[in-house]
């Protein structure tokens, strides 16, 4: 008995490890199982945080990494955050704040005041204001601001007068020229210049010119001197080249030689024409502004001698953003009639066109006196008459043409030494426009401060707004006079004596060539 049951436990035994084996190798393949797993997870883990550094690096090198660093050490100065944009109109934060950016209706409301309290200072002013800040500078250096500034200036304020007087200095071979502003302070007493400015040129042939005043600049210049645009009341200026007919008129013992090409006009229609140096009969340049386009241009038209084919007057054009002269087509007029310009004339320039008064083959005076329009920006001529009011039989050297407050104003001097001005206006709602009288002067009235001078006619300046007088003048002589537009009134007075040689124009100060320096 004993014997079997030593069996019986054996088998049990054998059984229970068998099972105990089974276990054992079930928990040891459950954690291997549990091990990978584990392992598995911690490497894709390790994957996610390897990619996230990778595409963080990319990014840096994408965004950071191409920005420059400033700072001490760098050699790059380093912006303050409390920098104003260089925009007027910008907004303005600082970073870390916790406040927005400043509200824009806020800041356009302060802008527009501020530009309201700017166009009422002098352009010497405005000039020293631009260094107070980057916005200011780039407000008062805008475009609108300039024609706002422009416009209030010709709308609320009397013009000033440019006295331009020549100063010559034989031993230093140099041409001083005085600018005297003088302002509209029409008293009974001769005032005196507000300020002055003398710029040098180099000594030339004949009297300096100067043209009339375009957006407060004016032009000084020449036969044998090249043009320079100045502005008046910031003493900037800019030269030009020389126009042809400045280069015919300068001293050369060949001028065919020097200047092979020098007549050779490229104009579409017309043929290159080669002529020898002609003699000039000298008119002073128009200086105007497009306003389709906004260019200045200067025109210059003359008349040549010996005439020849289609080279009787010849007519020069330059736009200041190109600084080139160049040739225009005259054949208006010299279509039926050979239409020559009177000599020694200053062109008026008025509602986007130039004006001349023509004269006889010689450019002296005639007694069929038209009127030579050129419009400004298409670049044609036109030959019309003169108004109804002005005498058929008038000659050039009796009619008087100007610019008046913005208009055309021609006048004619009659035997009995009255003469009457009259100007162009445009009527309400319509595109028409006619003539109004807007004053007489009897030059016996005048002529104690004009050398007693009663043959030539008076050229009006100015008006003044608010005392209603007109400031007269006569070219090439130092006196000017006040004369009141009132009915009936005969007061005239003296208002400047510069004491030699000059030449008066109005003007409204701009910032025009202010900024170009």
């Amino acid at each position: 008995m004993e014997g079997g049951g030593e069996e019986v436990s054996i088998k049990e035994l054998a059984s229970n490890l068998t099972a105990y084996k089974e276990q054992l190798e079930q928990k040891i393949a459950k954690r291997k199982k549990t091990h990978a797993f584990k392992s598995k997870a911690r490497q894709e883990q390790l994957e996610v945080v390897q990619n996230k550094k990778q595409n963080a690096w990319q990014q840096f090198q994408t965004t950071k990494a191409k920005t420059k660093k400033v700072g001490f050490f760098t050699g790059r100065k380093k912006e303050s955050i409390f920098k104003s944009p260089e925009d007027p109109f910008g907004k303005v934060g600082v970073t870390g704040s916790g406040k927005g950016l400043t509200d824009f209706q806020k800041r356009e409301k302060h802008l527009h005041l501020k530009s309201e309290i700017l166009v009422r200072l002098p352009v010497i002013r405005l000039i020293r204001f631009q260094t107070l800040s980057k916005h200011w500078r780039c407000l008062i250096r805008s475009r609108g601001f300039g024609k706002r500034y422009a416009s209030h200036q010709k709308t609320t304020k009397d013009p000033k007068l440019l006295l331009v007087c020549q100063v010559v200095n034989p031993r230093a071979q140099i041409s001083s020229l005085r600018l005297a502003t003088l302002a509209l302070k029409t008293s009974t007493k001769p005032t005196s210049p507000e300020d002055r400015l003398f710029v040098e040129f180099e000594k030339s042939k004949g009297f300096l010119e100067i043209s009339e005043s375009c957006d407060g600049l004016v032009c000084i210049y020449a036969l044998t001197k090249a043009v320079e645009v100045i502005n008046p009341v910031t003493a900037n200026f800019e030269a030009l080249p020389l126009a042809e007919i400045q280069r015919l008129c300068t001293d050369h013992p060949d001028i065919k030689a020097d200047h092979p090409d020098l007549e050779a006009e490229l104009v579409q229609g017309q043929d290159p024409v080669l002529v020898p140096a002609p003699v000039v009969s000298f008119t002073r340049f128009g200086f105007g502004k497009d306003s389709v386009t906004g260019r200045y241009k200067l025109v210059w038209l003359y008349n040549r001698y010996p005439a020849t084919t289609n080279k009787e007057v010849g007519c020069e054009v330059l736009d200041l953003e190109d600084k080139k002269w160049r040739f225009v087509s005259t054949r208006p007029l010299l279509d039926h009639h050979h239409h020559h310009v009177l000599y020694n004339q200053r062109p008026a320039f008025a509602n986007g066109s130039f004006y001349w008064l023509t004269g006889d083959e010689q450019g002296g005076p005639s007694t069929q006196t038209k009127l030579i329009v050129f419009d400004i920006h298409t670049e044609m001529f036109q030959v019309t008459e003169t108004p109804p009011f002005i005498t058929r039989d008038a000659s050039g050297d009796k009619i008087g043409l100007c610019n008046l407050d913005g208009r055309l104003c021609i006048s004619e001097l009659k035997r009995d030494c009255k003469q009457d001005f009259w100007w162009r206006v445009k009527e309400d709602n319509s595109n028409t426009w006619t003539w109004e009288k807007i004053f007489s002067v009897d030059l016996r009235s005048t002529s104690t401060w004009f050398n007693g001078i009663t043959s030539q006619p008076l050229t009006p300046l100015a008006i003044s707004r608010d005392k209603n007088k007109v400031i007269l003048s006569l070219t090439y002589l130092a006196n000017l006079v006040a004369f009141d537009r009132d009915p009936g009134s005969t007061t005239v007075y003296q208002l400047y004596h510069s004491g030699f040689y000059g030449l008066s124009v109005p003007y409204f100060p701009n910032l025009s060539l202010s900024f170009d320096t």
